[in-house]
């Protein structure tokens, strides 16, 4: 049996306090329907839209906790769009209304045109008052422990760093829409065919508590890395119940990982990956479920992740085929999505590829596929493919090992040098497993690892 405890997560939209209590059918439905509508005009940048949206969704929920997480929500869709005076207004009425993520609210960049207005002072405090009356603390604001570059030739590190503003040292608080804006600056400056900032929080480990931002950057002549598979249109049935029952261990789990809840003795799953075991009370009835009906349900799984048009489908999709009778299996019918055009899935695809080839005594993919996904412009994409990688290398004979060791450092060298400077340990570490396979050497520093690049033949 395996552990698979995830030490940091992708953060991919603002933080929430979370709702304890469930509406009514009816008002729930409706509010989820509101918050959905007001999420879209958030992606879009829609910030007026956005506003009206939170506030509406607050006005059909009946859930205290979650009608002041959609009312704090609408606050900062106002101050994004200058309505300084309006944020204000509904702000006052989320903390009057229990909101109590103190931390959040005060280092939240988006409501930072909020700071020099009268009422600031008095909504801070308010909602440090209502934090000593909640029901459990939110998740902390974390510390920002570093900022990477990574992907271009031609956009300058330190311009890059000037464009995105951040002080390493100080608590952040993550914003989507702010983040989009500075990716449209990057492209338009550095003539790029992609930008995407994301930021990963640790939340185990001796980094709890920090957050690292990685910049990703694809030049323009380089858009070909930019190749993914056509996006689905198709609506599958989800099969047994499968993908809902996925998702609900999976909300599951979250918390109780984040808040430390798990233990990782018993935390455990009969498959190579999973997100974070079975082993408390709350989740002990998925697994059984899944051991017996995953098997009898891999041709429906395997459509869902290759024709549901719902990302989040085919994300659990990819998960659940980890509990396919053999690693083979699930192999086979992942390695067709490697390229999905969510960085979702391709996350999720790789991540079970690369726990099931670890715990494997023979290579089950080919190097050049794995190579292939390298190339792709996500650090998610990048740390399992090189992961991957790694564990691949381990189990070739030295002799396939010797023949691929020439090609590898021609296609990957520069990469996995680059890397191997980044601050984000989970960037960082598979660059350097996979050079010191190829080497057979260990080195401190990247500037080691590139004079020993320079060391080899053209």
């Amino acid at each position: 049996m395996r552990v698979v405890m995830t030490l940091c997560m992708a953060v991919l939209g603002t933080g929430c306090a979370h709702s304890s209590k469930a509406a009514g059918p009816e008002q729930g439905a409706r509010a989820e329907t509101l918050t959905a509508s007001a999420e879209q005009s958030y992606e879009a940048l829609d910030f007026p839209r956005c506003a009206e949206g939170f506030r509406a969704a607050a006005a059909a929920d009946t859930d205290g906790a979650a009608r002041a997480e959609s009312l704090y929500r609408a606050a900062g869709c106002d101050a994004l769009a200058g309505n300084t005076q309006a944020a204000v207004e509904v702000l006052q009425r989320a903390v009057q209304g229990g909101y109590f993520d103190a931390d959040h609210l005060q280092y939240n960049p988006e409501l930072a045109p909020l700071h020099a207005l009268a009422p600031w002072g008095d909504i801070v405090a308010q909602a440090r008052a209502n934090l000593q009356k909640a029901p459990e603390p939110p998740l902390p604001v974390p510390t920002l422990a570093g900022v990477d570059t990574f992907g271009s030739r031609r956009a300058d590190v330190e311009a890059v760093r000037r464009v995105m503003g951040l002080e390493v040292g100080k608590p952040i608080v993550h914003s989507g829409a702010l983040f989009a804006q500075k990716e449209a600056a990057l492209r338009k400056q550095f003539n790029l065919a992609f930008a995407r900032v994301g930021m990963s929080i640790f939340f185990a480990s001796e980094l709890k508590g920090s957050a690292f931002v990685t910049v990703d950057l694809v030049d323009a002549e380089d858009a070909a890395r930019l190749r993914f598979l056509p996006a689905p249109q198709g609506h599958p049935t989800d099969p047994e119940g499968l993908l809902a029952r996925w998702n609900a261990y999976f909300q599951r789990v979250m918390p109780l990982q984040i808040h430390g809840q798990l233990d990782p003795e018993t935390s455990v799953c009969q498959v190579a990956h999973c997100i974070g075991g079975f082993g408390h009370p709350d989740l002990a009835g998925y697994e059984p479920e899944f051991l017996e009906k995953v098997p009898k349900s891999l041709d429906a799984l395997t459509a869902v992740l290759r024709e549901d048009a719902n990302e989040e489908h085919r994300a659990a999709a990819a998960f659940l085929l980890a509990y396919a009778p053999t690693a083979q299996e699930t192999v086979r019918r992942l390695v067709p999505s490697i390229r999905d055009p969510s960085s979702t899935v391709r996350n999720n695809v790789l991540r079970v590829l690369t726990a099931t080839q670890e715990v494997a005594k023979e290579p089950l993919l080919d190097v050049a596929t794995v190579v292939d996904a390298a190339s792709m412009p996500t650090t998610s994409d990048r740390n399992k493919s090189l992961f991957l990688l790694s564990y691949l290398l381990e189990d070739l004979s030295p002799e396939a090992l010797r023949a691929h060791r020439a090609g590898l450092i021609r296609q990957l060298g520069e990469s996995l040098v680059a890397m191997a400077a980044l601050q984000q340990p989970i960037n960082r570490e598979p660059a350097v497993e996979v050079l010191e396979r190829l080497s057979g050497e260990k080195h401190d520093t990247a500037e080691a690892w590139r004079a020993w690049l320079g060391s080899q033949p053209k």
